[in-house]
């Protein structure tokens, strides 16, 4: 690819742009600082490779006419992989898979095989989830060690230690040491009889200090106290004295006066001066070291200093028998000094203080002062550390939480609104959400709007009055002031249908590098006018704003696989009847497969083919259409029928006073003819069914060539409509199951317009079934508070991480700047592409394609596009039916927790989500990627802390008052923005349950890593075990051919299809349509 390409002017998002502008300067980014290799387009890991691939390959085509069909196998996507290649691949192991087979070397394949896995894919899908699993165990060996281990590694030679007068009756202090003599025996002596214990009675030492009954002489203090001349203390030839106190309890408060009164029995009695006396003190140990507080030395009554943690009484020194020794004048001046609670390490610094010091450690030390070595204080900064970032992740979730509710949910959507306002409204979806079949405020409908309501138009008279409106001046200067900056694709076109300077061939759908293919032919921007349906739903005037904002046109696309005619009738009323015109509505309902329901008489498309009216072609005369689908093997030829008409009500739930007349297309994927006698022939999956709908997109943003089946999708819309599905800017993705609030999709649509760095968001997800069984009385909590904490927190920040499936809206293409230019977003090849990718190969890409699509979906958007946003929509609600059984639950939490954690495991790579280091959403993402991998290991640390706090002492305060706020602050949460007391026994309800959700569910997960298959969530008749992984056959792409739309309707204009009429309007009006009357907004497109 060329240096000077336009795309890589704009390396931070791809463009479409009109064709042949020229006025592009203002967007042109000069010098950057993003790193070189980031702007690597060849390497498929780049966000935006699949983009830059598909912009060059059209310039390339774009320099030849195409006239002829070209087959699939010259249009394949992505980077074509030979034999050679995947045999390379094959042989070159990754570290990951070397890692698999080494964790797994005691399992050999012929071991696997006889349990059932004889494919290698299977086995080693077996490896992977072990080697999954070692790592998880490997976090939660490290969190535990980091949580109990740690600090008895770094602290572990702390002994039991007693506060200063604080030592029991059961301890004699010898030295600031403490020794439990409960059971000691003392030998027969002067004044005391053999066997007594002398803590007690007639001794009664017990709690005393009996320093000077083991007096430290001759260590340190010779040749510092010496005798005197005419000492009567004994003492050897080398001046050796036999002790330097008298020898007396004293009191361990140091109340004790000195007493130099002598013994009754004889001169140093108690003094233990002989070797046997000696030897049976050196064998005891010590039970505890007597401690002080620096509080303790500075408000005591007696004389403590410290020295090198020692604690030193210097009043002690009064006891020194001054008539019979001589001792070193510092001692009295340290006595002296008012040192009194001062640390005098550093004041005796010379070598004779220092010995004089060391002394005084031997002979007047009456303890330990109070301190921590440095492996403690290392644990202690270690845990003060991680309470401060669990708190301020807990406290930072909480406090953005109350402001989303407070202050950001309020002016969100069509209006803003006061909190009494919005009180009101959060309790008005609480009350619709109780009952799966409550109905909500619906509007009633003017008779033009309602089915049947108006007589039927011709396209002459279609295209006269919309032609009409265009016209107007009044509404054209009116418009331009209601706009107000907002831009949708009805408003660019009718700014440009209204400038003077408007050339020929412009439009804002052309690639850069996209020439006119088939600029020779007399084939238009749009279809064939005459075959627009006689019904089809009259366009406002372009300044029409009920809302106060532009209207853009929605998709509401809803997926069915086995649900009843209820459930389905029930969705499809909730959109239909939303407040939102249905003249910019559009439902498109795919049937993945022709499947029965459990307990259903008719298959699914049966039933979804019932709830239409007036189809454009009679469904009996639809034919298949082949497409490529998202699966392997054979399997990836599937053929799909095509219907259009208008969504049938059913009185006996929506009154006719009601009732909208609201456009529909279905898609029924019906299977190829040698698959009709399976089971669920045509049957792809979900997201099958969403690429149909994005890749149907890209082709046509980008105008390449699309297969037939995606040809009749565009012409069915356009029948139906009057637009070409270019003009569609939002994609509702709804599953059959949901019904949506009234006044949702107009709030999701306003957001989106309002703000068009917005590029997907969600509403709330309500449960209809909260009191059917205590499996989902349990759920109600969850649903709440990953609603109003989880969501509400990455709303902030525009990063929300998961946009569910069942009620989520995307922004198909976004407004870039007032040149025409938008950016492709749900249609971008670099989504689309690794969307539809079927080369699941690793157990990490299952989890996230097969099991977790719609999670993966929201990933890979932030991952192309991290600075725009993603956000939580409060004020928009949904409501569904939750598993009611345990076994479901399980089956349909395995598949989300292994989604979440794969999903993760993407998300904490991306680099440009906002924030840095610990301040950054990818931070708080890697914590939730850690703390979703040990919750099992959490809950079990949970209830050992509970009960050590119970059964021992000390109580671990800290862990405590943690557990506390984790489990507290969404109480607080309830009281400060919930709408119902009621959550707060739901809440209750959920701590109750806490082992199931953080222990059962993620081990069960965890231990089905390699299970693939749907589950019990749904079923159908005739069996529901599937495997993902089955691949039979060889795709045939022979039997798939290609063109581009134009050369689709020039070759039905060419075969005369309503091709006079046609040519006859176009003669009599020669008019500019309004773009909403289905016209392309390039600016001199007629229909001839």
């Amino acid at each position: 690819m060329a240096g000077n390409d336009d795309y890589f002017a704009f390396d931070d998002e791809s463009l479409l742009r009109p064709r042949n502008s020229t006025s592009n300067e203002n967007l042109k980014r000069g010098d950057s600082l993003v790193r070189r290799e980031r702007n690597d387009f060849t390497n498929p890991a780049n966000p935006h490779h699949y983009y830059a691939q598909k912009t060059q390959q059209q310039r390339e085509r774009g320099q030849v006419q195409v006239q002829e069909s070209i087959p699939l196998k010259d249009m394949s996507r992505g980077t074509k992989k030979t034999a050679s290649t995947k045999t390379q691949n094959s042989e070159s192991l990754s570290f990951w898979q070397i890692y698999c087979y080494v964790i797994t070397f005691w399992a050999p394949a012929p071991l696997l095989s006889l349990f059932g896995m004889p494919k290698k894919e299977r086995q080693f899908a077996w490896r992977e989830k072990i080697a999954l699993l070692s790592v998880i165990l490997y976090a939660g060996t490290l969190v535990a060690y980091l949580t109990f281990g740690f600090t008895r590694t770094v602290c572990s030679n702390q002994s039991l230690r007693l506060r200063n007068n604080e030592v029991t009756g059961s301890y004699l202090i010898i030295n600031g040491k403490s020794y439990g003599l409960d059971s000691s025996s003392h030998p027969a002596a002067a004044g005391i009889d053999a066997g007594t214990n002398v803590l007690y009675p007639p001794i009664n030492a017990g709690g005393m200090d009996a320093t000077f009954l083991f007096q430290n002489v001759n260590g340190n203090c010779k040749g510092l106290i010496t005798p005197k001349d005419n000492c009567t203390i004994p003492y050897d030839d080398d001046e050796n004295l036999a002790w330097y106190f008298p020898c007396k309890l004293l009191a361990q408060d140091g109340s004790t006066q000195p007493n130099f009164t002598t013994s009754e029995y004889y001169d140093g009695w108690a003094c233990h001066t002989s070797q046997t006396a000696r030897d049976a003190y050196y064998s005891l140990d010590s039970a505890a070291d007597v401690y002080f507080t620096w509080d303790d030395i500075k408000n005591s009554t007696r004389n403590l200093v410290v020295y090198n943690g020692h604690v030193l009484d210097l009043d002690m020194l009064d006891w020194l028998q001054t008539d019979d020794v001589d001792y070193p004048p510092l001692f009295d001046q340290l006595k002296d000094s008012r040192l009194q609670g001062y640390d005098i390490s550093m004041v005796l610094s010379d070598a004779f203080e220092k010995k004089a010091a060391r002394c005084l450690s031997e002979i007047i030390k009456v303890g330990e002062i109070d301190s921590s070595t440095i492996g403690c204080l290392a644990s202690q900064v270690v845990l003060y550390i991680s309470l401060v970032f669990i708190l301020s992740v807990v406290f930072v979730k909480f406090f953005i939480s109350c402001y989303f509710r407070w202050v950001v949910a309020r002016k969100q959507g069509a209006f803003a609104v006061s909190n009494k306002t919005m009180k009101q409204h959060a309790n008005a979806i609480e009350d619709w959400s109780e009952d799966i079949n409550a109905r909500g405020p619906i509007k009633k409908m003017e008779p033009s709007v309602r089915p049947h309501g108006q007589r039927r138009l011709s396209a002459f008279d279609l295209i006269k009055r919309n032609s009409m409106m265009l016209l107007n001046d009044n509404s054209t200067s009116k418009a331009k002031d209601k706009f107000r900056g907002m831009t949708t694709m009805t408003t660019q076109s009718f700014h440009k249908s209204n400038a003077s300077t408007v050339t020929r061939d412009e439009g804002p759908f052309q690639s850069p590098f996209t020439n006119d293919l088939v600029s020779s032919s007399n084939v238009s921007d749009t279809l064939d006018a005459t075959i627009i349906h006689p019904d089809v739903v009259a366009q406002p005037p372009v300044d029409f704003m009920p809302y106060g904002y532009p209207l853009v046109h929605t998709i509401c696309f809803v997926t069915c696989y086995s649900e009843d005619e209820g459930a389905i009738r029930t969705t499809m009323d909730s959109l239909a009847t939303t407040d939102y015109p249905n003249s910019h509505k559009l439902l498109m309902v795919v049937c993945d497969g022709i499947i029965s329901g459990s307990g259903n008489d008719l298959t699914t498309p049966e039933i979804v083919l019932g709830m239409v009216e007036d189809f454009v072609v009679p469904p009996e005369e639809v034919e298949p259409h082949s497409y490529v689908a998202v699966a392997s093997g054979a399997k990836r030829h599937n053929m799909a029928k095509v219907y259009a008409g208008f969504y049938k009500y059913d009185d006996t739930t929506i009154e006719p006073d009601l009732q909208q007349r609201v456009p529909m297309i279905v898609i029924v994927k019906c299977g190829t003819p040698d698959e009709q006698a399976s089971v669920k022939p045509g049957n792809r999956g979900k997201r099958d069914s969403q690429v149909i709908l994005m890749s149907f997109l890209q082709r046509l943003a980008f105008e390449e060539r699309m297969t037939v089946f995606e040809y009749q999708m565009l012409k069915n819309i356009w029948q139906i409509t009057g637009l070409m599905s270019e003009f569609y800017e939002l994609v509702l993705m709804v599953d059959a199951d949901t019904k949506v609030f009234p006044d949702s999709l107009t709030h999701m649509a306003a957001e989106m317009v309002k703000d068009p760095e917005i590029m997907g968001l969600c509403g709330e997800t309500k449960i209809a079934n909260k009191t059917e069984s205590w499996i989902s009385w349990i759920q109600v909590f969850e649903y709440f508070i990953s609603h109003h904490q989880a969501k509400a927190f990455e709303s902030v920040f525009g990063s929300v991480t998961c946009l569910p499936g069942c009620f989520s809206i995307y922004r198909i293409k976004s407004p870039k700047g007032a040149d025409g230019y938008w950016v492709p977003l749900l249609s971008n090849p670099d989504i689309v592409e690794r969307y539809s990718d079927n080369d699941t190969n690793t157990l990490h890409k299952k989890n996230l394609l097969l099991l977790g699509e719609d999670r993966y979906l929201s990933s890979l958007m932030l991952r192309t596009f991290p600075k725009r946003k993603q956000i939580f929509l409060s004020k928009a609600a949904c409501k569904t039916v939750v598993p009611s059984k345990l076994k479901v639950l399980m089956s349909q939490r395995r598949r989300w927790i292994n989604s979440t954690v794969h999903n993760l495991m993407e998300l904490v790579l991306i680099q440009d989500l906002c924030g840095s280091f610990c301040f950054s959403m990818q931070f708080v993402i890697g914590m939730e990627l850690v703390g979703t991998l040990v919750l099992p290991l959490a809950i079990c640390f949970t209830v050992y802390v509970i009960i050590f706090a119970i059964v021992s002492h000390p109580t671990p305060i800290i862990t405590l008052v943690l557990l506390a706020v984790i489990l507290g602050l969404p109480g607080l949460l309830i009281v400060v923005t919930a709408t119902r007391w009621s959550y707060l026994g739901w809440m209750l309800i959920y701590i109750i349950a806490l082992p199931i959700w953080n222990f059962l569910l993620p081990v069960y997960a965890y231990w089905k890593f390699d299970d693939f298959t749907w589950g019990d969530t749904r079923t159908i008749a005739g069996g529901n075990k599937a495997s993902h992984e089955e691949e039979v056959g060889e795709f045939d792409h022979s039997m798939i051919r290609m063109r581009t739309w134009r050369e689709f309707e020039k070759e039905d204009r060419s075969k005369g299809k309503g091709q006079g009429q046609h040519s006859r309007l176009g003669s009599i009006l020669n008019l500019d349509l309004m773009p909403e009357a289905g016209i392309s907004d390039r600016d001199d497109s007629r229909f001839f």
